[in-house]
């Protein structure tokens, strides 16, 4: 996962109000997750990671989703949150308008700087 990138794709996501909450008002629990908060991480991460995905893809980089929760005491193998994540991406690209503002902008942005002419 690209640190920066997710940053910036949360800041997107927040909105002008959480923007001045810490952590922009995400709740956040650290690896070693419970089944329960895990499920709860994934909901709130989908769009934030499918920005991401967006943004470093944009970059030319590849891009990997992250359950972050590597020490994880349940199976993880039934999860959706990848393909959710690649989902939410996906529409982002055919229904642009679902984007949201900045994010478009600054996925308008990396678009020309890594285009070449």
């Amino acid at each position: 996962m690209n640190k920066s990138l997710l940053g910036f794709s949360h800041w997107c996501v927040a909105g002008e109000a959480r923007r001045r909450l810490s952590d922009f008002g995400y709740w956040y629990a650290p690896d070693g997750r419970s089944a329960a908060q895990q499920q709860s991480f994934e909901r709130v991460e989908i769009k934030p990671q499918a920005l991401e995905c967006l943004f470093t893809l944009a970059c030319g980089r590849p891009f990997q989703v992250s359950q972050d929760n590597l020490f994880a005491e349940f199976d993880t193998s039934d999860s959706t949150f990848e393909h959710d994540v690649y989902r939410q991406a996906e529409q982002y690209i055919t229904e642009p308008q679902t984007l949201p503002r900045d994010a478009k902008k600054l996925l308008l942005t990396l678009l020309k700087v890594s285009t070449p002419n």
